[in-house]
Formats: C-alpha cells, structure tokens, sequence
C-alpha cells in the first residue's frame, strides 16, 4: 500500500486508461494526441504523456494530471474527483477530508435514493398487477423481455404515496425531495410522489449511475403531461446528461459517430437492433454541454429527429450547435415514418438504409427546401435563400462552400454574387459567440507565464527571469520563480508543477517547430510587456485615487513611477 490514496490511484490507472474515456487518443511517436474537450478546435493540440502521466492543451492552456483533468471534466472539485477515481482504482479512501464527507455523503445518499426507486419500479412493473398493464404496454411497442430489463424500465403506480411509502423506510423525506422523487404539498406539510401511473425511464449518468427518471403516462389525462422528467437536482443536470449514452459509448468511439434521436423509446428501439451507438437528449433541446460530452467520443453525428414540423425545426436548431462545435453532420430520411421507432417497427433494413444512406446536412436541406417552395417566383426564390444561405454560411471549406452558393444560384436562377453578397453579410448569432467565449481556458496571461518558465527550466537557463519579480506570477508559481532566479534547488512538493511546465514547453517548441531559446526571449518580452501594462493599470487607479484624497505629495510620486513605467513601454 503506497502512503498516500493519490499516488496509488496514480499507480493502478495508466493517464491514457482514464482519458480515452472521454477523448480519442492517437498515437504521436512515445505520446498521444486529440483533439482538446475543453475548447473548439479542429487539429488536435491536446497532448498526452503516458510516461510523465500528465496532458496538455496547447490551444487554452490547460494540462496536468488525471485529477485535474476530471476535475474539468466533470466540472467537480478535487474531493469529487478522488472518489471518482478512487473507485475506478478499487482504492478505499480511509480518511475522507471534511469537504467529501460534507459533499460527498450528499450525493451518495442521493445515487443510492435513485437506484432504490430503480428497483422499486422495475419489481412493480414484473411483480404487481399493478405493472402487468404497463408490462404488456412495453411489450406492444416491441420491447422483448432482455430489452425491458436491460433498461431498467419500470413502473410507478397510480397512487401519490407509493414511492413515499417505500423509501421512508430508509431515506429522510428531505433527501428524497432533494432527489426529486416526491413533492412537498403548498397546503400543508405531507408529500406526495412525483411519478403515477407512468412507465418509468431511468436516466443513467456516463458511470452508470441512476441520477433521475422520466416517466411516460400510462393512460391519457386531461391537462395532463404525456412525459414528466426529474428536477434539476445535485446530480442530474438536464443540460448534461445524455441518454443512453452510458450503453452506447464503446461503439460510438470505435465507429466515431452517433446516431441522434428524440425519444426515450427511439433509443431503447435502435439499441435492441444493435444501433447501439443510438442517443438521445435528456428531457430538454439538445444543449451545447451535451455536445461538448459527445465529442470527447466522435467527431460524427447523424441526426434522425422526428419528421414532423416540430423535429424539422429541433434538427435546425441542433444542426447550428453541432456544426459550432466542430462536428461533422449528416441527416437520416425517415422514408415518411414517423420517427426511428415506426421506422424500425416497418422493417429492420429501411432504417439500417436511412442511418447508412444519411446524407450530408446541406444537401437534405436542399432538397426540403427546394420541395416545399416554388422558386419560379421572387416570394418562393428569397425563402428558399432565407433558408439556406446561413447553411452554407457555417460551411468552412471554401470549394465547399463555393460549390453550394453555386448550386442555390442555379436552382432560383440569379447571380452567384446576389448569394455571396447575402452570405457575407450574416454572422454567427449572438448567443453562440456568447457560449464559445464561457468556455474554460487560461487567459493569455496565464499561458504567457507558464511558457516563461517551463523554457527557462527546458533551457536551464534564468536570465531572462531576471527582469521579473514574485509579484509578477501567479500565487501557485511564486516559489517555483524564486528557486530558479536564486538557483536553488527545487522543492519535491513542486515536482509535478515542474513536470507539467517542462513538459508543455518541451512538446511546444517540438509541435511548432521553434528554437528554445529564441521562443524564450519572445515570450519573455511579451509577458514583460503585460506585466508593465498591468502596473500602470494600478497605478493610474492609485494616481485617481490620491487625487480624491488630495494628497499632492502621493499623487507626484506615483506619477514619477508611471512615467518610468511608460518609458519601459517604449522598448516594446
């Protein structure tokens, strides 16, 4: 047993075990590489080194172990990543810190409420008369009995206190309203269940984790909701979770792609045919988180939402997300089906030919489009661009695009330069901009500071530290600047910082081809220049505030500094 439970999870799992999980590595002579999950890009700067068992990301600026990288990943704190990985390893964490005690206790109670009432639905949905309608039900729309069990579909009754009954038994009922299972009343202080008389869909996390339901009503009720899916809660974030996924990542990796549909039933459909790489979203519109998530695994969708007016416009929406996020997008042709599940339901082969024969995004569109409008008149020819020019504007190769621009202005027969003048006027909308830009990434500053020193320690050389100060660095970096500048021995606990950063300049320099000391002196003048940027940021903000306080003395000497400041600025 090593002494601490960090370094023997390190030791159990390889760093390439962990994260191809999430990312598709390649091989790249002794490392690896993918394409980064945490910002968009389209060639691969993600590096990943199984003999250091570190990564980095030369794009944003993130690295470091498997901690840090679930950490991000599963947007959790470090306490949560533990136990993630702890559990991977099979290693007993003996002495939790408070904060997992605190945090973690919560979720458990909150996993282990969800798989009970997993199970409580499952055993009245096989073993009550209450379930047998319900039972018979799956089995009509062509569910076999491996199938239904496969899925953990179940049951909820229709009663309001059934699932109450059940897991007071062995839950507090502020646990199992946290869990968003059952609902306080406004009258007074009872609860009542959530889910009755709906067959009932667990949702598993990508650990295979029950974190909530949806639940499919039974039989018709007035002003009543045909699906019901769970709250938000601690461990079921809508915009997150995708369903299905858990059954369908292993093949959607080794195909690189994913099939994407809209129902629950769809994907339990494909997958009981082997199209298992089938997903759905979870109770919501397909989100740019979800998305993030699916391309750690494929670089690949097919879209097959429901053929009506309403699937048209989600296939639209999505198809903006999925083409934002890099992907590449083809769309499957129901053949007049409803959705995948009727189409299955009609032959097995009509929907293994509209998956295999699913045709690029733009081309479907064209041909929906130019079938609905008569483009022999002006009012017919500018909704048919309406529709198409922003496609073809999210086209990023050139032929490509030309190609399309050409094809649209041949089919309403105008200019190709009417078609080009519209398409250089669109832009990406707003709200998209506005989701590239809250992605996690280190600010160039940040960068600009771990390039300085991780060539300083690949150059054994400091001179060019010289000019800095401790102040300058960030907090986590300071010491590690002060034993270079003073040639010091470095202290073991900083051992990994140095790693990474050694790392990260030594795989840089090699990707782009740079000399290492020329690319030192670069950034080291770049990270001056922000250093002496920022200085005079604070000391204009300290000038305009002696100058509210009066103080001729402090205002004089702080200008004194500042024009120094703006003297150094000038050999930039």
């Amino acid at each position: 047993m090593l002494d601490s439970p960090i370094e023997e999870i390190k030791s159990r799992l390889s760093i390439t075990e962990v994260l191809q999980d999430y990312v598709q590595l390649k091989k790249a002579g002794t490392n690896f590489k993918a394409v980064c999950p945490f910002h968009s890009e389209k060639s691969p700067s993600f590096i990943v080194s199984p003999a250091k068992q570190i990564w980095h990301c030369f794009g944003c600026g993130l690295g470091g172990d498997i901690f840090e990288f679930i950490k991000l990943i599963e947007n959790v704190e470090f306490s949560e990543a533990l136990k993630i990985l702890a559990d991977r390893a099979g290693v007993e964490l003996r002495k939790p810190t408070a904060e997992q005690i605190q945090v973690g206790e919560k979720r458990d109670v909150l996993y282990e409420i969800n798989d009970q009432a997993a199970e409580y639905f499952v055993k009245v949905l096989w073993e009550s008369n209450a379930g047998s309608e319900a039972l018979a039900y799956l089995k009509k729309r062509g569910l076999t009995d491996q199938t239904i069990k496969h899925w953990q579909l179940g049951f909820a009754p229709d009663d309001f206190h059934y699932l109450e009954d059940f897991l007071t038994k062995s839950f507090d009922k502020k646990d199992i309203e946290l869990a968003g299972l059952i609902i306080k009343s406004d009258k007074d202080s009872s609860y009542f269940d959530r889910f009755h008389d709906r067959v009932m869909f667990p949702i598993i996390n990508l650990h295979g984790q029950v974190v909530g339901f949806t639940g499919r009503l039974l039989h018709d009720k007035p002003n009543t909701g045909k699906y019901v899916n769970s709250p938000e809660t601690p461990i079921y974030n809508k915009s997150q979770v995708i369903y299905g996924l858990y059954q369908g990542k292993n093949l959607i990796r080794k195909e690189n792609r994913a099939i994407l549909v809209e129902g629950n039933m769809d994907v339990i459909a494909c997958h009981q045919v082997g199209f298992t790489q089938t997903v759905a979203t979870s109770g919501t519109a397909l989100t740019q988180q979800q998305l993030i998530v699916l391309k750690r695994l494929c670089e690949n969708l097919i879209f097959a939402f429901d053929s009506d007016a309403a699937g048209s416009n989600a296939t639209k929406r999505a198809l903006e997300l999925a083409l934002n996020a890099g992907f590449n997008v083809k769309i499957a042709n129901l053949a007049g089906a409803k959705d995948p599940d009727e189409l299955i339901k009609r032959g097995i082969g009509l929907w293994e030919k509209a998956v295999e024969g699913a045709v690029s995004f733009i081309d479907f569109f064209f041909d929906q489009t130019f079938s609905k409008h008569n483009v022999q008149t002006v009012e017919g020819k500018r909704e048919a661009t309406k529709e198409l020019a922003p496609l073809i504007f999210r086209m990023t190769d050139p032929v490509t695009k030309a190609h399309y621009i050409r094809k649209l202005a041949n089919n309403i027969n105008v200019a190709e330069t009417a078609i080009w003048d519209i398409i250089s006027k669109l832009s990406v909308p707003k709200q998209i901009r506005t989701k590239q830009q809250d992605r996690t990434h280190k600010t160039r500053r940040e960068v600009l500071e771990d390039q300085v020193l991780g060539l300083s320690l690949l150059n054994k050389a400091n001179q060019h530290l010289t000019q800095f100060s401790s102040a300058d660095f960030s907090q986590d970096k300071r010491e590690l600047f002060e034993s270079l500048i003073k040639q010091e021995p470095i202290p073991a606990k900083l051992t990994e910082l140095v790693e990474l950063l050694s790392f990260a300049a030594e795989m840089d320099m090699k990707e782009q081809q740079l000399d290492a000391k020329a690319e030192l002196a670069r950034v080291s003048s770049e990270f001056k220049k922000m250093v002496l940027k920022q200085r005079m940021v604070d000391l204009a903000n300290k000038i305009s505030n002696a100058e509210h306080l009066k103080d001729k003395n402090l205002v004089a000497e702080l200008s004194k500094e500042y024009v120094l400041l703006s003297s150094q600025m000038k050999n930039f």
